[in-house]
């Protein structure tokens, strides 16, 4: 499953590449015929192009490359995209040629790939009647080629844009989906093992404590018994019995204290190998001990941390960090992507998040940032609060 998720994430980044060189590729090749006559010295319906064109289609290859190749917010993002049009209407103002309008294919298919069908076709409608109102004050417009070829053109990039932009939401939301089914499974995993610890107290109740009695039982008859022969069998019996329960009970402390220590570090491992982008680097410091309830909390802390780097910061890395921190343990979740804008309205995430961490006596704090990104430091007792 993690491997299909790490394959959808390289097909989105294929296509979001390969249609950056088509956005240039269109512009470039729509700009050939003018500069062709230019440097001929020819004319293009009847007027001879003017070196002040080069200007406007110079100034929209920079803002194609800009929001092509640059994470900006969306204000930016439609700010270079009406930078593009009034370019092409200059250019159309100072070259009054229906051909102009082959420009708005790269317009549309960069509107395509960034907004909803709606949006992008009421763009594309909008971006036309201002390039036919354009050449309508042309003495000969050729308003039936923009109004047939190149709305047409428009149309099928814009759909094909969206297409593509569906594809990547699903392969999104399957990788988010996938996470999130492994996050569940790390902490079945964390169910299943304190059930075991249970089964493991009830043993030490029920048969452990029968042996215990037995024992019991040994010593109290050779303290009574006066013949010595019969005494040294019983004290020789309650010894093997204190030996085998010393040997269980070290057995079982070890695979406890074994448990409490991989159980977080295993669960974060198994979350970062699920999320193909942005990459997690787990770091937990030796010798940290968390408790079964601590470590599931911590793991809410970094499902969360994950859940905003991929949906807000629209990060590259994000690391996890684990360390003892005086009478308790502390986790450090910092991503390197944008500072996420509502930081200072949490949202239901972090304030669950928050929630829990106090519930159990512990610190939450968010710090956002351009120099440190995002970041979630939670810290944890390692003792339950004593009750007032």
């Amino acid at each position: 499953m993690w491997q299909n998720s790490s394959m959808e994430e390289q097909l989105r980044y294929r296509h979001h590449w390969t249609f950056c060189v088509a956005a240039l590729g269109l512009w470039l090749a729509y700009g050939w015929p003018v500069g062709t006559q230019f440097w001929a010295g020819g004319e293009i319906r009847g007027a001879t192009v003017s070196p002040l064109w080069f200007g406007p289609f110079g100034l929209m290859g920079a803002a194609v490359l800009a929001a092509m190749t640059l994470k900006l917010r969306a204000s930016l993002h439609w700010a270079l995209l009406c930078v593009q049009l009034a370019a092409v209407t200059a250019m159309t103002i100072i070259v009054p040629w229906a051909g102009m309008s082959s420009f708005l294919v790269v317009i549309a298919l960069q509107v395509g790939l960034s907004t909803t069908p709606v949006k992008a076709l009421s763009w594309v409608a909008f971006q036309n009647l201002v390039i036919v109102g354009t050449l309508a004050q042309a003495l000969n417009p050729d308003l039936c080629w923009v109004l047939t070829k190149s709305f047409a053109l428009q149309l099928l990039f814009v759909f094909t844009a969206q297409a593509l932009r569906r594809e990547a939401e699903t392969a999104r939301a399957l990788a988010q989906t996938n996470r999130e089914l492994r996050s569940a499974q790390a902490i079945i995993a964390n169910t299943v093992r304190d059930a075991e610890r249970l089964r493991i107290s009830r043993e030490l109740h029920d048969a452990w404590g029968h042996e215990l009695t037995a024992l019991g039982l040994q010593l109290e008859i050779a303290s009574n018994v006066t013949e010595p022969g019969r005494a040294n069998d019983h004290v020789l019996q309650a010894k093997g019995l204190a030996r085998a329960l010393l040997a269980k009970v070290r057995d079982v402390v070890a695979a406890l204290r074994e448990a409490e220590r991989c159980d977080l570090k295993d669960a974060l491992e198994t979350l970062a190998k699920s999320v193909p982008t942005p990459v997690i680097h787990v770091d937990i410091a030796p010798g940290v001990r968390v408790s079964p309830d601590r470590a599931h909390a911590l793991m809410r802390c970094a499902q969360e941390a994950v859940t905003n780097a991929v949906r807000h910061a629209d990060a590259s890395n994000l690391w996890l960090r684990v360390t003892a921190d005086g009478e308790g343990v502390r986790l450090v979740a910092r991503n390197d992507g944008s500072t996420r804008p509502a930081a200072s309205a949490p949202g239901s995430g972090l304030v669950g998040m928050r929630e829990r961490v106090e519930s159990l006596g512990g610190k939450l704090a968010v710090r956002a940032g351009p120099e440190f990104g995002f970041t979630i430091d939670a810290w944890l007792p390692s003792r339950a609060p004593q009750a007032a």
